[in-house]
């Protein structure tokens, strides 16, 4: 279940103002999360997966615009999410890695987004998904619907 976030550069300012909607960042974050869970109900995203330009933008965009000592989104390691290696890893960079941020949608601020940069993806998009905890969720797997939409912003 993953939903297609149109996110280009030339749509924002570099504040992380959508130019279009006139929503800051986080606000277009919650509209993102609530178009999943009302197209995939039960379910919630929990990953944010985007090229390592587009991660750069979102990070810049989060902040506000400023310089920043963050790094948003993981590594995928052999395709897979691997925060204990991604921790390894940030142990040698200048910029401070965050892996995750919390949800926009009410009451629910303590749960996860992961952040995951992807190579493989355009730089003009986001993907929002959810992707299945292994533990205690080995049969979820199997029950998750295999569907994509794409969202205009």
């Amino acid at each position: 279940m993953e939903i297609i976030i149109q996110f280009k550069k030339a749509d924002f300012s570099d504040d992380g103002t959508h130019l279009i909607s006139g929503k800051f960042i986080m606000d277009l974050q919650h509209d993102w999360e609530a178009s999943f869970h009302d197209t995939f109900p039960p379910y919630y995203a929990n990953v944010i997966e985007g090229h390592p330009l587009s991660m750069l933008r979102l990070t810049k965009y989060m902040d506000a615009g400023e310089e920043t000592d963050y790094d948003f989104g993981m590594e995928l390691i052999d395709g897979e999410i691997d925060i204990d290696t991604n921790i390894a890893i940030g142990k040698h960079s200048d910029y401070e890695t965050v892996f995750a941020i919390g949800s926009m949608l009410h009451d629910m601020e303590d749960e996860p987004l992961f952040l995951v940069k992807n190579e493989n993806l355009a730089d003009e998009i986001l993907v929002l998904k959810y992707v299945p905890d292994d533990e205690g969720e080995e049969n979820e797997k199997d029950n998750v619907p295999a569907e994509s939409i794409a969202v205009k912003t």
